[in-house]
């Protein structure tokens, strides 16, 4: 019963440097703006069903990060449908304005499919980054300065602090009385927590910024690492692994779609 605590248990995804991540997203980024081939998106998309499976997200945790997603693309491949100049195919609704055929659907499609591959490796890939192990690969592999690292990690930290403060800020004055019915009066209480929610992050940030500070962040000694950052074989195969796939899927989208 009061046995040694078993270790957190660490996903595949974990195990991988944290600059591979960011290699990934370049990648896909890339790809997308290569290209507007359907047949690219599609690969890619598969290409990127592993991440999904290895990251061992839980429903709700999907549902959580997923649901803005859904939203904008419906968005997005509606306002598509109804403002495009792509009249040709078969007409599926063709109502004063409004003129849908089979060929703006698909364009509609593509646009949607093509912000999904780019959006899938930030929702699973960032899910599972460790904001400490990324800092002390950007300082130890890219050599990126050691105050910018650390000052990115510090606010990766402090960034889940701004929605408990707007929790708390709700929960107070809903007990106060202050949240009613009262639909006009939604915007001014909008405005006014947010106004709170500002400043209570930037008086943290004054105050983390003098703490760092009061650490040596700004002498210009040179820093040394206190964990180890290392870019192994794994890391290496993952990363050509998903260039060659961008390749092949570059290469098939020309080829099909000439």
């Amino acid at each position: 019963m009061f046995g040694p605590l078993a270790a957190e248990r660490r996903t595949p995804l974990q195990t991988l440097n944290p600059l591979v991540t960011l290699v990934l997203v370049g990648i896909v980024a890339a790809t997308m703006i290569a290209t507007f081939s359907f047949v690219t998106a599609t690969i890619m998309i598969i290409a990127e069903l592993p991440l999904i499976v290895l990251a061992r997200l839980s429903p709700r945790a999907w549902l959580w990060r997923a649901w803005p997603l859904a939203l904008a693309l419906i968005g997005i491949m509606v306002a598509n449908l109804l403002f495009t100049d792509i009249h040709s195919g078969t007409t599926l609704l063709h109502a004063g304005a409004i003129w849908v055929t089979t060929d703006g659907l698909a364009a509609a499609g593509s646009v949607a499919l093509r912000l999904l591959v780019l959006a899938i490796p930030g929702i699973v890939l960032f899910a599972r980054l460790d904001p400490t192990e990324l800092a002390d690969s950007l300082v130890t592999h890219w050599h990126a300065r050691a105050r910018m690292a650390m000052g990115s990690l510090a606010a990766l930290r402090l960034a889940p602090l701004v929605l408990t403060d707007l929790r708390q800020s709700y929960a107070a004055r809903r007990t106060r009385g202050l949240i009613g019915r009262n639909p006009l009066l939604a915007v001014p209480m909008a405005f006014s927590t947010l106004s709170m929610i500002l400043v209570t992050a930037i008086r943290r940030a004054t105050r983390l910024s003098a703490a760092m500070d009061s650490r040596g962040f700004d002498s210009g000694v040179p820093r040394t690492m206190a964990r180890v950052s290392r870019w192994r074989v794994r890391d290496w195969v993952v990363s050509l692994g998903y260039l060659a796939a961008a390749m092949i899927a570059v290469a098939a989208g020309v080829l099909l779609e000439g």
